[in-house]
């Protein structure tokens, strides 16, 4: 079976700041023609105006139920947030709706882990190799990648080459919860180790320590070794 690609427009921050913020105010349907105002300025067709406001609303409003308690919380405290703690979101978000980007995130996060700079080329064969050599996976492939670029969390060096921007601190336990969250849901699993949630590529633009206090406090996670030195979190039944 095809795996769907589905990203094929850059998105820009301020888009998606705008489509969280209304999310509160506006029923689905009503959500659509406020978008289509809004993005006028920043694409002209129609066609591609449509595509890019279809990817909004599956990123922040069209979400699988399981994670819309979280992104409610988050919203009430979004205008609170500094700009790196709303990218943070929106990559969570985006991580989520559309597997193609994660996987995107995945391949720069591994590799980052072993070197400073990667090739564009080198992430599109390894996409290729997971969804086809199929024009669409390039053109998805490159508006990862220019998204990616507009929110500064890689930054081009010489000829096709990136590397990865100044790692983002986000010490929010609001934010950790959702982190977590995240990659339950991006993963399929019910539990993970917690070295692993610290260290996941899929976040490779930011850095966190997790403040297994207060996520405790929250009652959502229960935490247990395995073994001596593997300590798990759970979601709490």
């Amino acid at each position: 079976m095809t795996k769907p690609v589905g990203f094929d427009q850059k998105l820009l921050l301020h888009q998606l700041d705008y489509t969280a913020i209304q999310s509160k105010q506006y029923q689905r349907s009503e959500m659509y023609d406020v978008l289509d105002g809004y993005m006028r300025n920043d694409i002209k067709g129609a066609k591609s105006r449509k595509n890019a406001i279809t990817m909004l609303m599956k990123i922040w409003y069209l979400l699988d139920d399981e994670l819309l308690p979280i992104r409610d919380e988050i919203l009430k405290e979004f205008h609170q947030f500094t700009e790196e703690e709303r990218l943070f979101v929106h990559w969570g978000l985006t991580c989520v709706a559309y597997p193609f980007f994660r996987d995107i995130a995945n391949e720069f996060g591994r590799h980052f882990q072993l070197q400073e700079e990667v090739s564009s080329k080198t992430i599109l064969k390894r996409i290729k190799d997971l969804y086809g050599d199929k024009r669409r996976v390039e053109v998805g492939t490159s508006a990862v990648l220019t998204t990616m670029k507009s929110w500064g969390v890689i930054v081009p060096t010489e000829k096709t080459f990136y590397k990865e921007n100044d790692k983002i601190q986000i010490t929010n336990s609001l934010l950790q919860t959702f982190l977590i969250k995240v990659l339950l849901k991006s993963l399929g699993n019910k539990a993970l180790y917690i070295d692993l949630v610290e260290n996941h590529p899929i976040f490779f633009p930011f850095q966190y320590n997790l403040n297994l206090f207060e996520l405790r406090e929250r009652e959502e996670f229960s935490f247990y070794y395995e073994g001596l030195n593997n300590l798990v979190v759970e979601k709490a039944e």
